[in-house]
């Protein structure tokens, strides 16, 4: 798995344990805090990342760390870095929605070139290495190869944290929908991105995320053959939050047409 073969090996071991954690500590009572409006965070996350940061701050002391729950504004892109989402789908853990994962990236020079997500209540392991492919529980996946929309299976978020944005988010939805077999909103933006790298979905959007949503997605739905862009077509952004187009390559162009219809429109007036 050339020279990152190493660091692999112990990521794996780091983000199975970080789910465990997650399946201990959900069993008890756990504190929930405020961060924001309609953003939460409670001890499991906080508890998953000191765990984590931990762990690598032992196996990789010159690297930085780019993290949900730490000070990550001070974070020095010039040096490999380590972009970590501890709980990708907190709100489902929270109420017991058993969705969530554990997401780790690792960027050299603004680029994820490792990643890793851990759905540990499925047991679902995937990886991507550049130009290694990708994998689910060690072995390979593959986007779909479904090229019209009307076949279509397409998730997508809610940026729950901006509700200004909701009727411009649902009117996306309801014209994709009207036009596609199915929508899905499963509350996890990671999990999303894989489902799409190994064809459960055939393409997700999500008008804001961060780059601890998507960092580790990226890589692995490119190495399985997909693809991932802002809508502006454009790589999404690795230092601040990012609107994310991801989808099975084939529908890429039909999907961000619709995604951006009422914004042409409103310029047009």
């Amino acid at each position: 798995m050339n020279s990152y073969e190493s660091l692999i090996s112990q990521a794996k071991i780091i983000v199975r344990a970080a789910g465990q954690l997650i399946l201990e500590l959900e069993q008890r009572d756990f504190a929930i805090a405020v961060k924001s409006k309609d953003n939460y965070v409670t001890e499991i996350d906080l508890a998953v990342e000191r765990y984590v940061v931990g762990c690598l701050r032992d196996l990789t002391p010159d690297f930085e760390l780019f993290t949900e729950e730490g000070d990550s504004a001070t974070a020095d892109f010039s040096r490999p870095t380590w972009i970590l989402d501890p709980v990708d789908g907190t709100t489902n853990l929270m109420r017991g929605y058993r969705h969530s994962a554990v997401s780790l990236a690792l960027s050299i020079d603004e680029k994820p070139v490792i990643g890793l997500i851990y759905n540990p209540y499925a047991d679902e392991l995937y990886i991507a290495v550049t130009g290694c492919g990708a994998t689910l529980n060690g072995s390979p996946i593959h986007v779909s190869s479904r090229s019209n929309l009307a076949d279509g299976l397409i998730g997508f978020g809610t940026t729950p944290y901006d509700r200004q944005l909701a009727h411009q988010t649902f009117e996306q939805v309801e014209r994709i929908f009207l036009k596609s077999l199915e929508v899905r909103r499963s509350g996890s933006a990671a999990l999303d991105i894989a489902y799409v790298a190994c064809g459960r979905l055939d393409g997700f959007f999500e008008q804001t995320l961060q780059p601890w949503d998507y960092a580790a997605g990226s890589i692995i739905l490119s190495e399985a053959g997909g693809r991932l862009t802002n809508w502006q077509n454009c790589p999404p952004n690795l230092r601040h939050g990012d609107s994310l187009l991801a989808s099975n390559t084939l529908l890429h162009d039909i999907l961000r047409r619709e995604l951006l219809k009422e914004v042409i429109h409103n310029i047009r007036l």
